[in-house]
């Protein structure tokens, strides 16, 4: 959409349900409701741009250009969202161009055989950050001068927010695992949640190199 942070940020809390129909209020339901679009949708040609959401009118679905024409627009690198399960997942994922986190906490949500997560945020001190502010700066700044301001700003803060995610593994995914063994005989199978633990750190490396990046 075209609403920027400052915008959400001047919303009146808490808001109440017929708050919500009023028309000059009807793009929150779009921020609640809308749902990134896979980055490997190959099934659909509408992977950019913003398109009807399953979900009904108060949503929408967004390609990976909106989540980087956002960023761009706000002075973000990286925004972090849920509400959003999918089938089989690790309770989180990474995507568009690595600029949108997804997580969801609640394992096994409708059947979905879903790993459940959240996100461990912490800042730490680190020399490097400022190299890297100052790296980000010279390319913003390459390519729109009138937020190099404020990336010379956020230069002088002198820290990185590392961003980890947390794995609860599916029960459904542990039962049908230890259901396959002992059809096929095996006497220790590998855990499922050991299976999803390695995933989850892979991507949490992947995470914490592109927030210190």
């Amino acid at each position: 959409g075209g609403w920027k942070i400052g915008d959400l940020l001047n919303v009146k809390r808490p808001l109440l349900e017929d708050q919500f129909a009023d028309p000059e209020k009807y793009w929150i339901n779009s921020i609640l409701w809308s749902d990134p679009i896979e980055d490997d949708d190959r099934n659909s040609a509408a992977t950019f741009g913003v398109h009807e959401s399953p979900r009904g009118s108060k949503g929408a679905v967004f390609g990976w250009d909106v989540t980087k024409t956002f960023c761009a627009r706000n002075g973000l690198s990286l925004i972090i969202r849920s509400h959003q399960s999918k089938q089989g997942s690790l309770g989180f994922d990474i995507m568009h161009d690595n600029l949108l986190m997804r997580v969801f906490s609640a394992r096994d949500y409708e059947g979905h055989g879903n790993d459940g997560a959240v996100l461990l945020l912490s800042e730490s001190k680190n020399p490097r950050s400022k190299q890297a502010d100052a790296s980000f700066c010279q390319k913003d700044s390459e390519a729109k001068p009138s937020q190099s301001k404020q990336s010379e700003t956020s230069s002088q803060n002198d820290s990185l927010l590392f961003v980890r995610p947390q794995v609860l593994g599916s029960a459904a995914k542990a039962n049908h695992v230890a259901m396959s063994a002992r059809r096929s005989g095996r006497r220790s199978p590998r855990s499922p949640r050991s299976s999803s633990s390695n995933a989850a750190q892979r991507h949490s490396q992947q995470a914490q190199a592109h927030a210190a990046a």
